[in-house]
């Protein structure tokens, strides 16, 4: 039997002080002497398995789960119960103003990357310093729930539409407002079970929204520097918590994200060969389908004037790619799905967000998508959408980045332009760059457009002829590639009129779409002509 012997006046150690074994904790720098005066052991200890998981979490993916963030929350009280409908604000308690200082920590961490590009608009920090007043007695609750209009998450939301990642540093500060007046909504008892797979875009918290504009800031298009970002993100953000919490010497151990940081792919090679293919492949838009130029404007205003004193004027290569997988991953049975609902276009880069220099034609860029419904899980969102964050303006620039790789682009784009070529949209007919929203106004541009063979075949009753072999494969509908429009919608789930009907022994495709009916006459499975009929409007 062995005795220790202390000092008179020697501090206790903490395994003494408390009465608890030092092997049920993993790392008891992570315990101040503050928490444990302000906590029992057992809450304490609970408190401490949270942060472990939480941080074990982050060490293993770079990503801290609503899950997760939830029972950190948790940690710092219970939230005042109300009724579901209830639309007044919650009383200020311990546990609420814990949460929205977190919340708001998260906000302000972000306001740099919003002033980057809005110095002018101060909302987002108006409402930050409003909650903060009220957080601490400044002002009464009338005056904060004075900011919570309509009008200012709609222009934090075009924001996210019009400027990307970074209108997330707005949202995020008017979701910390709103967890100053209500608490944080996913500890509500009908939303205790939601994960991330749960909530879409428009439904993120605080934190999340503010890991969305830190993690893509200053990328370059790297998705290694991304996912560090947002790890580095998540590891403040506990870091944050577990001050509020009471765990005040925690930090997160920088031996983790080293290695994390080891683990990530190398940013991938550009290509050295400059073509629309290798840009698309590089970019990870899909395969190259075509290119058209158009023109656009930005008219810019003056406050001073309040006019718009000063407009510009841009040429606009429009590349259309499309994902090559016709198929996407149930997210419940794991299973490939390729049963389509619908198919849609999305925008990967926009030709405002001058990803080479102004002085240049700008290049904006869509991406062909499918959307899939899984019969045994109809209620899921399927896409063929790859996982991952890309800024394809960063991506632009790095390929272009060298010697004449810019002007050897621009060449490419210019060589290859579709300059003839039919488009179908519900409510126009592009000719050669010419909308027509009607079949009077194809027959009264047919010279100017150069068409031949087209004209009508029952002018009293609105049905024209045109010819599709001039076009050669340039004719598409809703940017898809005719032949795949057929294959993508002949059988389709979705209701929307714009089914094509394949009658293959009579050779003729038969679609319509909003304003148009149209039979395509077919030969060696390409579309030879097509007669259009003008749908009556109600």
């Amino acid at each position: 039997m062995t005795t220790e012997r202390r000092q008179v006046g020697a501090p206790l150690s903490f395994t003494e002080k408390f009465r608890f074994p030092i092997w049920k904790i993993d790392r008891v720098e992570i315990i101040s002497l503050y928490a444990v005066r302000k906590n029992s052991t057992n809450n304490i200890m609970d408190c401490i398995e949270v942060f472990r998981q939480a941080e074990k979490e982050i060490a293993e993916s770079g990503k801290l789960s609503l899950t997760a963030r939830r029972k950190i929350w948790q940690t710092m009280g219970e939230i005042e119960p109300r009724d579901r409908d209830s639309l007044k604000p919650r009383s200020l308690t311990e546990p609420l103003k814990k949460r929205a200082y977190l919340a708001l920590a998260c906000a302000k961490k972000v306001m740099p990357m919003w002033c980057s590009v809005d110095p002018d608009d101060k909302s987002p920090q108006n409402l930050i310093k409003k909650s903060l007043a009220y957080l601490d007695g400044k002002i009464k609750v009338k005056e904060l729930r004075a900011e919570r209009k309509q009008s200012t998450i709609d222009a934090f939301m075009n924001a996210v539409d019009s400027r990307g990642s970074v209108g997330s540093a707005a949202v995020a500060a008017w979701n910390a407002m709103v967890v100053t007046l209500e608490d944080e909504s996913y500890l509500e008892p009908w939303d205790s079970d939601l994960t991330d797979e749960d909530i879409d875009a428009y439904e993120r918290d605080a934190a999340k929204e503010a890991c969305v504009a830190w993690s893509n800031a200053y990328t370059d298009g790297d998705n290694g520097k991304y996912v560090i970002r947002e790890m580095r993100f998540w590891a403040w953000y506990l870091e944050e918590a577990a001050k509020i919490a009471g765990l005040e010497n925690y930090r997160f151990p920088p031996r983790y994200i080293k290695a994390f940081k080891e683990k990530q792919n190398p940013p991938k090679p550009v290509p050295e060969e400059v073509t629309l293919e290798s840009l698309c492949e590089f970019l990870g838009v899909g395969e190259y389908v075509y290119n058209i130029k158009g023109e656009s404007e930005i008219s810019y205003y003056n406050k001073k004037t309040d006019n718009y004193d000063k407009t510009e004027y841009f040429d606009i290569y429009q590349i259309t790619a499309r994902l090559p997988q016709e198929y996407g991953i149930c997210p419940v049975c794991k299973k490939p799905i390729d049963n389509i609902e619908c198919f849609f276009a999305d925008r990967g880069l926009d030709w405002d967000e001058f990803a080479v220099p102004k002085k240049y034609p700008q290049i904006d860029i869509t991406r062909l998508c499918l959307q899939f419904r899984c019969p045994n899980h109809p209620k899921e969102w399927i896409y063929n959408i790859p996982n991952g964050y890309r800024n394809y303006k960063d991506g632009v620039k790095r390929y272009i980045k060298g010697e004449g790789r810019l002007e050897k682009l621009l060449e490419e784009l210019e060589r290859r332009t579709v300059t003839k070529y039919c488009k179908v949209w519900a409510d126009e007919i592009i000719i050669n760059g010419k909308n027509c929203r009607s079949v009077e106004e194809i027959e009264n541009k047919k010279e100017e457009l150069g068409l031949v063979d087209t004209g009508w075949i029952d002018k009293a009753n609105g049905i024209y002829r045109l010819d599709l072999r001039q076009f050669l494969s340039n004719f598409f509908v809703f940017r898809f590639p005719f032949s795949k429009f057929v294959q993508y919608t002949k059988n389709m789930n979705d209701d929307t009129g714009y089914r094509a009907v394949l009658k293959e022994d009579e050779g003729i495709v038969e679609f319509e779409v909003r304003d148009f009916r149209f039979k395509c006459f077919m030969e060696n499975g390409q579309p030879i002509y097509m007669q259009i009929e003008q749908r009556k409007k109600l």
